[in-house]
Parts: structure tokens; C-alpha cells; sequence
């Protein structure tokens, strides 16, 4: 599994430049989270990666917080096990996404609400 300096970054650093439109145009997260995907070893993208990043997205602009792994798997019909076979080091790869979308969109960063 490939890993990256989040902190210097040269992706991270690009999408915060951007800012909020990153979130915002789906084309733009698409590209962006596909950046990281790639950058966490994750290979090849399939359109189910794409299905729950696409979730991640419209979960972000509509509550303006992370989802849990649980809420993940319930909006997008997934077991854990398969959501996890999909994204070996998901906390991580969450990490590395909400430190640029807690950034762009200002909101708290790793957020999760109490059930």
C-alpha cells in the first residue's frame, strides 16, 4: 500500500487551493478522490469505489461531516466485509479526505454524529 505525507502533500496542497469547489463539482471530487485513491494502493478503481465516493460526497454537502462505516454500508447496500475489501485502510484513506473537505467546506474536522 502506497502512502503520502498528507501534510505535505502536493495533491492535498492543490485541492485546497481550489477550496470548496473540489466538494462542490462532482468532476472536480471525482478527480480528486481518485488522486488519493490511487495514492493509497488502491487499484484499479471500480465503479463501486466510485458508488461510495460519489455517497461520501453528497453525505459532506448535506450534513457537513463524515459518514460512519456503518452509514456507508446502509445507503449504498454493502456489508462491512465488502465495503472493507474495497478500502483495506479505510480510516486513513478518510483521514487524508476529510483533511482537505474539513478545510474547504470549514467544518470540524473528523466530526461524527451520535446515534
Amino acid at each position: 500500500m502506497s502512502r503520502f505525507n498528507i501534510l505535505g502533500s502536493q495533491i492535498r496542497r492543490h485541492y485546497l487551493y481550489l477550496g470548496a469547489i473540489c466538494v462542490e463539482d462532482e468532476k472536480i471530487w471525482q478527480e480528486m478522490t481518485e488522486c488519493i485513491l490511487t495514492k493509497e494502493g488502491i487499484d484499479p478503481i471500480t465503479p463501486r469505489h466510485r458508488e461510495i465516493m460519489a455517497f461520501l460526497r453528497q453525505y459532506y454537502l448535506e450534513r457537513q461531516r463524515s459518514p460512519s462505516v456503518r452509514e456507508i454500508c446502509a445507503q449504498t447496500n454493502s456489508t462491512s466485509g465488502d465495503f472493507f475489501a474495497l478500502f483495506s485502510d479505510w480510516p486513513h484513506t478518510l483521514f487524508v479526505i476529510n483533511s482537505i473537505v474539513s478545510q474547504v467546506l470549514g467544518i470540524p474536522f473528523w466530526h461524527t454524529e451520535q446515534d
